[in-house]
């Protein structure tokens, strides 16, 4: 009796120490089921499609992916743990089940065990408050440096840590520094890091004015530190975002500085550019133009890199010309014509030569840059049906220069025109309750003589095209 007491004391006394740290734990989670139909990336319905990258892995033509999440957090007045647990898969039998056929009379071609797109960690954010000026974060969160505007320079979820603070009620910052890849050659001393590419950046803002007139400046310094391509670049910009009455304006501007650290000790040397103005008329009506430029290079064979190349290219997720799902947000370097990466709006992989950025790193300072002129609309048509909003956009798309660009086989020109061609999407919404919404979203692309002079003469130059469906469950 005496020693279960003892037991029973000792319990009581470790809930007790236990309980000032203890704190309340919340969860969230989502279920996104996307039924999502790819064609024509190359333009070229007289082939086959090539695979195409998303977000859960290889895939071509009609397909169903799915984002389940399971998130916790957790804080208290100094300090915040937030973390979201991921399945981010496109369904077929193996990975809905999680078989394990290999070489099986049921599966005879089968050779890779797959585990069903395994849970983890998709995304982790923690933060501690010194101070209101000081607050140290960490983790895998999605940050980004101009995601607010032409999302230019860096938007991803890659490892982050740094510092950032409110200075006064109008002066805050962030200095950070992200792991890009840091994966080290295995079973070698010393060696340089495979994949190596680590960045840095500075963005204070500055706001100016009050109420319905106020504004935005923030001043952008990074540096683009990728040992793995020996390139080393800084960036600097400005960005800016406000609201006076019923207009939005916002824009940025981005130069690059540096060099690859080969041979010939090829200079990096290029600047991009965006500026929109969105009106507010009414609820059902916004209006936007918007322009986006990134400098292209005219000579792969000189010893400059003068094509723009961000760290990431996060042109799909900003608010004004994004669209998550639309065709120029998608792995369109799977056409082989266009060459902009999954995110990204510009034909970064396009042109050849030496590649330095953009995501996986397979962006090239030697290509073509582009030119968009964006007009679109967005708005809540809830006096119309209640839950229903839309976004309409069109885009003309023109490379900046053509001189890295092949000619298709059969084609006379001398080189490829500037004209890409023009984007057309429409996003409709319903939210049929506060836990479930579904949205459709058409998108095309229809290619200018840009894009046929460079496809051959056996090519029958058709749109390529999304069709997706979001279904999304949240809670």
């Amino acid at each position: 009796m005496r020693k279960g007491l003892v037991v029973l004391l000792a319990a009581a006394l470790v809930v007790a120490f236990a309980l000032p740290a203890m704190a309340d734990v919340s969860f969230f989670g989502s279920a996104r089921v996307i039924p999502t139909y790819y064609k024509d990336f190359d333009f070229d319905s007289n082939k086959g499609d090539a695979p195409i990258l998303n977000e859960g892995g290889v895939t071509t033509g009609e397909h169903i992916r799915s984002e389940l999440r399971l998130g916790w957090k957790a804080g208290g007045d100094k300090w915040k743990i937030s973390m979201i647990a991921e399945s981010d898969m496109i369904w077929n039998k193996n990975n809905a089940d999680r078989s394990f056929y290999t070489n099986s009379v049921a599966s005879p071609t089968n050779t890779i065990p797959n585990a069903g797109a395994e849970f983890g960690i998709e995304r982790a954010e923690f933060s501690y408050m010194f101070l209101p000026a000081l607050e140290l974060f960490a983790g895998w969160p999605v940050s980004a440096i101009d995601i607010g505007t032409g999302g230019l320079l860096y938007g991803d979820d890659h490892p982050i840590i740094g510092f950032r603070g409110n200075i006064t009620e109008t002066i805050k910052y962030q200095l950070a520094y992200l792991s890009i890849q840091n994966t080290p050659v295995l079973g070698t001393n010393n060696s340089t890091l495979q994949g190596d590419w680590r960045a840095y950046f500075l963005k204070p803002d500055f706001t100016l004015g009050g109420g319905s007139w106020k504004g935005t400046l923030s001043p952008i310094v990074a540096f683009s530190d990728n040992r793995a391509a020996n390139a080393k670049v800084y960036y600097y910009g400005l960005e800016g975002m406000g609201q006076f009455g019923i207009f939005k304006p916002s824009f940025e501007v981005i130069a690059s500085d540096g060099e690859f650290r080969n041979a010939t000790r090829t200079d990096i040397s290029s600047w991009a550019a965006f500026a929109g103005l969105e009106v507010a008329l009414s609820k059902a009506f916004n209006p936007y133009l918007a322009f986006r430029y990134t400098q292209g290079d005219g000579d792969r064979n000189d010893n400059k890199a003068e094509g723009f190349v961000g760290i990431t290219d996060i042109a799909r997720f900003t608010p004004l010309m994004g669209m998550d799902g639309n065709i120029l947000g998608e792995h369109l370097t799977a056409g082989g014509v266009y060459n902009s990466p999954l995110y990204s709006y510009a034909p970064e992989r396009a042109g050849g030569g030496l590649t330095y950025g953009g995501i996986g790193g397979g962006s090239s300072g030697n290509n073509p840059g582009s030119q968009i002129w964006a007009l679109g609309t967005k708005g809540d048509l809830g006096d119309l049906a209640k839950g229903l909003s839309y976004k309409a956009q069109l885009f003309g798309i023109w490379f900046d220069k053509t001189e890295n660009l092949t000619v298709g086989a059969g084609k006379t020109v001398s080189k490829p025109d500037t004209y890409a061609g023009t984007t057309f999407d429409l996003l409709l919404k319903y939210d049929f309750s506060k836990n479930f919404y579904a949205s459709y979203i058409l998108s095309i692309f229809a290619p200018g003589d840009g894009i046929k002079d460079q496809l051959a003469t056996t090519a029958d130059d058709t749109l390529a095209s999304v069709n997706t469906v979001n279904l999304v469950w949240t809670y």
